[in-house]
């Protein structure tokens, strides 16, 4: 019998690794659209309300000025651009490398999912800031000394993750077009992100600021400020991308290019094969079965 309970041990524990942390929200994952580029609306001009497309939300234009060769007048840059190396980054290295998208958090009719946070899993991440292109990113100190929330600081935006009200900043983002700044991830339990922006400096203090979070609003002084800010991404390799945008809500919500900040999740948990994963099955089961011979015997 000792020796059952150490074969059934391992197994769990190797069945263990196939788990990951998982999205819980007002969304659902649905087939990252493959021709999103051709509904992506032209910009206009900073004067100019965007032209939304609502579905997918994120697909909106942009105001950042491509970044490749011959790229420079193109405003074709919001997230999906990044993510697939088109448009204002074709010529540029990818992001995400040889990995793909996969699906991404859509509300109903790709509206804004409004909400979403992390169950935690057994699986060990690491977090990585893959590009940050916005006028917001100072790359200074944190918005908010000693609080993600306070109105001290200077001028910046400031990104991490919460556990219920504890947060912990990540990055003080600057501007970057490859990855880079990559940590250990290991939140205490269930999570979400949050991007607190300085909208406003007197005296090198910020007096006007807003911190967003994705699954529980936001809160601070700026009174143009609206929500949600997020995108949720789930590449084919199983890692997630999170995007954020910092545009204010001059134009109302369905605007934005959601690249202002982006990070990936990376699974750094060995993750069995498929055929390994029934394999495991078949292995609890036959385990079941033997102990279930056993007690009859007896």
């Amino acid at each position: 019998m000792k020796k059952l309970w150490i074969a059934s041990a391992a197994v769990v524990a190797l069945s263990g690794s196939i788990l990951a942390d998982t999205v819980s929200g007002t969304g659902t994952f649905t087939a990252f659209p493959a021709g999103f580029a051709s509904s992506t609306p032209a910009w206009i001009n900073n004067a100019t309300p965007p032209l939304t497309t609502g579905a997918p939300f994120w697909n909106d234009a942009s105001d950042d000025t491509g970044i490749g060769p011959g790229q420079g007048l193109s405003h074709l840059m919001n997230v999906g651009y990044v993510l697939t190396n088109t448009g204002g980054t074709t010529g540029t290295s990818s992001v995400i490398g040889s990995d793909t998208v996969s699906t991404d958090y859509l509300g109903t009719a790709g509206a804004d999912p409004s909400a979403f946070s992390f169950i935690r899993g057994v699986t060990s991440y690491n977090v990585t800031l893959l590009f940050a292109d916005s006028g917001m990113n100072s790359g200074g100190n944190p918005v908010g000394a000693g609080s993600p929330i306070s109105p001290a600081g200077v001028v910046g935006s400031q990104f991490g993750y919460y556990v219920g009200s504890t947060f912990t900043m990540l990055y003080n983002v600057g501007q970057t077009t490859t990855p880079t700044g990559t940590k250990v991830f290991n939140p205490t339990g269930n999570y979400g992100f949050y991007d607190t922006v300085c909208y406003g400096v007197t005296n090198g203090v910020c007096t006007n600021f807003e911190t967003y979070t994705s699954s529980n609003g936001n809160t601070g002084n700026y009174p143009l400020a609206s929500w949600n800010h997020f995108a949720l991404f789930q590449l084919a390799s199983g890692n997630y991308v999170i995007g954020f945008t910092g545009q204010n809500g001059m134009y109302g919500e369905n605007q934005g290019d959601f690249q202002d900040t982006l990070v990936e999740l990376v699974n750094t948990t060995a993750t069995p094969e498929p055929g390994t994963i029934a394999i495991i099955g078949l292995g609890l089961a036959g385990l079941g079965s033997l102990g279930r011979r056993r007690f009859l015997k007896r």
